[in-house]
């Protein structure tokens, strides 16, 4: 299984980030979520027990910082963070981590 520092960096790679951000991997399993992010400390949480390969977990990793990524364009988070512009920039976030063989679309 892929380390959280390993994972940091593979994000980084995507797309680089002017403000800095912990990615935490929680040791846990949750049933209501994957991950999640925390636009006032800039943390991306992942349960790294609810992922049955690291396609999966670097999926939600990067779902995480499209998150951070919309907060650094946007300056706030919205209430409703799933907008049509988040899911843009989540799948051209996914297009770019598939051109450099860090993710498998499919």
């Amino acid at each position: 299984m892929i380390r959280q520092e390993d994972v940091k960096k593979i994000l980084l790679e995507i797309e680089d980030t002017s403000i800095d951000f912990s990615l935490i991997f929680s040791g846990k399993k949750s049933r209501k979520v994957n991950g999640l992010y925390k636009p006032e400390t800039h943390e991306i949480i992942l349960h790294n027990h609810n992922f049955a390969n690291d396609n999966e977990l670097i999926y939600t990793a990067i779902h995480e910082y499209t998150h951070h990524k919309q907060a650094e364009a946007e300056g706030e988070v919205k209430k409703r963070p799933h907008t049509t512009k988040f899911w843009s920039m989540f799948h051209h976030l996914l297009s770019i981590a598939e051109e450099k063989g860090f993710y498998k679309i499919g």
